[in-house]
């Protein structure tokens, strides 16, 4: 919820702050900074699945060996990247590789800190360092007047280093083992196990943002910042998602069979009720950019097409991949994850090919979530014979029935207050039903 919040306040400082084709270039980098975990080679990830079930002081003593690795690796691509800016005539290209390296370095390094604290149980560290680089970064913006591309990455890169030092510091407060420990470390094993759980991470993010991808090498950077600005919004959506994946593995690993599934299952109403409930405040936060940042306003379009998808990715990499990953059907995760990667390819690359608006390519975007997550649940169904119960007709017609309100709202009116009062009245019915079923006692 922080991190939600931290990102509303970047969605209308930082636009403020830049000319549209500065922010364009912001908001660029960050489209292809969200892959930056590719440059550890899956090493964090091996760590993690190394360290599941050990001790604390376990963990801590190999985190104190496997940092050294994971910072050494990580200064050796910084000096490559530093070579290369020096022989690169484009200050723009130099500028973003220098501040890919320097986010890569302490990027990589909390992560490995954080599955650290993860893997120990210590769960309140590791939110306190999730939290740390966008709360150090959105003081600094909202302190330090930046007006430049270079300013403003610097602060980015600049707050990953806050929490590389918080992370390493939570974890050195770790206990150490009485005696230090004989087993070895296979540096190869950790590379070669965490770098196929890297690809479907990979995958499933690169479901989510291919249609980002796609725009940014196609379009005019300042069209690319009217779809950087509406797939801003989309922190929201990927917050609850890395959220509810934690705690519904975490919980579904201690179940059994059908159990396991009806009781993954139940994050259906629990997405329904968070998507039905934040519609409530969408007319107004069209109504605040409309009226606040008015160049922005014909992205709105763009936001109404990735509101729409959101519920499904949640669904999808929840529900469905969290069943298939709890009851090791790893493939298939995979399979599922791929395929939607390269649906949303497909669709969203017809649509740039055929010149539509940049509206149509977000919901071209949604509407593969949607067909991804059909796909899903049929595979899910066909494999794990319990989830068939898991209420996967019930949410599609719920969330259609919140996105119609939400449509017909939109069409009647453009007062922000008559939309919302007219949403209440036409989705009131499905959204409680949802609210009452996911405040039900979970067993």
């Amino acid at each position: 919820m922080i991190v939600v919040a931290l990102g509303a306040v970047q969605v209308f400082v930082i636009p403020r702050r830049l000319d549209i084709t500065t922010y364009g270039e912001y908001r660029l980098f960050i489209v292809y900074i969200a892959y930056i975990g590719v440059l550890h080679f899956g090493f964090a990830d091996g760590a993690f699945v190394r360290w599941s079930g050990r001790a604390p002081a376990v963990i801590h003593s190999e985190w104190r060996r496997l940092i050294g690795w994971m910072l050494g690796m990580q200064a050796a691509l910084a000096a490559l990247a530093g070579l290369i800016s020096l022989g690169i005539g484009n200050a723009l290209a130099a500028t973003y590789l220098i501040a890919f390296a320097a986010c890569a370095c302490f990027s990589n390094a909390t992560t490995l800190s954080a599955y650290a604290l993860q893997a120990a149980g210590e769960f309140r560290a590791a939110g306190a360092v999730a939290v740390i680089a966008p709360a150090s970064f959105v003081a600094a913006v909202l302190i330090v007047p930046m007006h430049s591309l270079a300013e403003v990455l610097a602060a980015y890169a600049g707050s990953f280093v806050l929490s590389a030092i918080a992370g390493a510091t939570f974890v050195m407060q770790m206990p150490l083992p009485a005696a230090p420990s004989d087993e070895r470390i296979s540096i190869a094993t950790l590379f070669r196990t965490g770098f196929h759980v890297l690809g479907a991470n990979l995958a499933a993010g690169l479901a989510q943002s291919a249609d980002r991808v796609l725009v940014s090498v196609i379009v005019p950077i300042t069209s690319m910042a009217l779809y950087g600005f509406a797939s801003s919004v989309a922190v929201a959506g990927t917050a609850a998602t890395q959220t509810m994946q934690r705690v519904a593995l975490s919980h579904a690993a201690r179940r059994d069979g059908e159990d396991r599934a009806q009781f993954l299952g139940r994050f259906y109403d629990l997405t329904l009720a968070a998507f039905g409930v934040a519609l409530v405040g969408f007319p107004f936060f069209e109504h605040t950019v409309a009226t606040t940042l008015p160049v922005y306003a014909t992205a709105l379009p763009i936001v109404r097409a990735f509101v729409a998808g959101a519920p499904f990715w949640i669904g999808l990499h929840v529900v469905l991949v969290g069943t298939l990953q709890s009851h090791l059907l790893v493939r298939r995760q995979f399979a599922l994850e791929l395929g939607g990667a390269a649906l949303v390819v497909v669709a969203c690359s017809v649509c740039l090919a055929m010149h539509t608006p940049l509206w149509a390519v977000a919901t071209a975007g949604s509407a593969s979530a949607f067909v991804t997550w059909c796909a899903g649940v049929a595979i899910v169904n066909h494999d794990v014979p319990a989830a068939r119960t898991q209420g996967a007709v019930r949410f599609a017609i719920i969330c259609a029935a919140q996105i119609v309100a939400m449509g017909i709202a939109f069409t009647v009116t453009p007062d922000w207050r008559v939309q919302t009062a007219l949403y209440l009245l036409l989705a009131a019915v499905p959204t409680y039903g949802a609210i009452r079923a996911a405040r039900a006692p979970w067993s």
